[in-house]
């Protein structure tokens, strides 16, 4: 009886021991439930690559946007437990919001920006980016799964992974997907000259209306057309009622104002001609932009234009004619202008249109806008003005204005006394 005891009292002690390690295993030494899915870090960025480092393993980033449906549509998966299984075994994870502080410290950190929403970044060991993807969604949840792991798997392999990506284009890979991940990856490190590159590429694989107008060939023109001269920006401008009639107002809208955005700021921006710019901005107004806002986002390209060609009556043409149609202009855009002119013009043409220029923006000067740095830059480029033209008492009393508002202001007036000085 005693020995029947005893066996069953072993029997409970067991039991209990199982359970206990059972639910403990459940728990994480904070107290608090180890979900299944991917571990996430807390804590910094820094930290973040600080215990990748430590642990030897590359790091894994997911940058998510806030509303964004893809992002959410993410979420659950990074919950599984296959995914989670995958990543904790082979990276240290950690995540931010887009717009979060420690997000900017990323792109700070690594000069890098965002292609699109989720974006998934893997590190090295050193911190250097071997690999980014940017995961869609799958009809089923195991489809979604598996993409996921397999992004995971690719950014181990340095074959695959896309750090390796120039050395296939250069070897002459041009099957139409790793274009497209390429040109993402050369969006996400900011290498517009390759992206430029890549363009061309897509431009000579996408010939066939039914390639261009098709989903692949959107989303090439919604997120990588870089040049307005490439074939398949002169298709979609083109052709805009065939896009219409296949995809929403707003989404064919936003690629085209996409497609313009890269061409004025790429490879190629500084070097259109103003005629292209103003084609661009004829563009923009046939997507629906208003020809107020159109104007006024081509404005400063155009002028960069005309002064290249050493045409400067031009630039100041383009800017009175801005003056004239738009009701936004401020005290600011004035201050701005005449520094530009200032500094970029190549000959002496606009000088005599800069006392009006100056008098139109101090007419916009609110009260409590009086002894502020707008006002007092506007006098100093107003005297600059009136020195350039040999018209030297004119010039010092400008500048004189320009150096008291500093100082009510509590500027650094160094460039002010400087100017007034040389004046006297």
């Amino acid at each position: 009886m005693l020995h029947q005891s005893k066996q069953l009292l072993r029997f409970f002690i067991i039991c209990f021991w199982a359970t206990w390690l059972s639910f403990g295993s459940a728990f994480s030494q904070s107290g608090k439930e180890v979900q299944p899915g991917i571990r996430f870090l807390n804590g910094t960025f820094q930290q973040a690559v600080a215990a990748a480092k430590t642990a030897r393993k590359p790091l894994f980033l997911e940058i998510y946007l806030t509303g964004c449906p893809h992002c959410e549509a993410l979420a659950p998966i990074l919950t599984e437990k296959q995914v989670g299984d995958f990543f904790n075994a082979n990276f240290i994870s950690w995540k931010a919001e887009a717009n979060s502080p420690e997000s900017k410290t990323v792109q700070t950190e690594k000069g890098l920006t965002y292609p699109e929403f989720p974006v998934l970044l893997f590190l090295d060991t050193n911190g250097k980016l071997m690999h980014v993807a940017t995961p869609a969604e799958r009809p089923t949840k195991a489809e979604f799964i598996d993409e996921v792991i397999q992004h995971g798997r690719t950014a181990l392999d340095p074959k695959q992974n896309t750090s390796g990506y120039a050395a296939r284009f250069q070897a002459g890979d041009r099957d139409l997907g790793f274009l497209i991940n390429f040109g993402k990856y050369t969006k996400t490190t900011k290498d517009t000259t390759r992206l430029h590159q890549i363009n061309d590429a897509l431009g000579k694989l996408l010939v066939l209306p039914q390639d261009i107008t098709s989903q692949t060939g959107f989303y090439v023109l919604q997120r990588l057309t870089d040049d307005i001269d490439n074939p398949l920006a002169t298709y979609f401008f083109g052709h805009l009622t065939e896009f219409s009639a296949k995809y929403s107002a707003k989404d064919v809208k936003e690629a085209g104002e996409g497609i313009i955005f890269r061409a004025l700021y790429g490879a190629k921006g500084d070097s259109y001609p103003a005629a292209k710019i103003i084609q661009m901005r004829e563009y923009m107004v046939g997507l629906g932009v208003s020809p107020t806002e159109a104007s006024a986002r081509t404005l400063l390209k155009e002028l960069d234009a005309h002064l290249r060609a050493r045409n400067t009556s031009a630039a100041v043409q383009r800017f009175n004619e801005y003056r004239k149609q738009s009701p936004r202009i401020s005290l600011a855009d004035y201050a701005y202008l005449m520094h530009y002119f200032n500094e970029k013009a190549t000959d002496d043409s606009y000088l005599p249109l800069m006392p009006v220029w100056a008098t139109d923006g101090i007419r916009l000067v609110m009260p409590a806008q009086q002894n502020t740095k707008q006002v007092a830059d506007l006098y100093y480029e107003l005297a600059l003005a009136y020195q350039k033209m040999g018209q030297k008492p004119e010039a010092l009393s400008h500048a004189q204005k320009g150096l008291a508002i500093a100082r009510i202001a509590k500027l650094d007036t160094k460039r002010y006394e400087a100017q007034v000085a040389k004046l006297k």
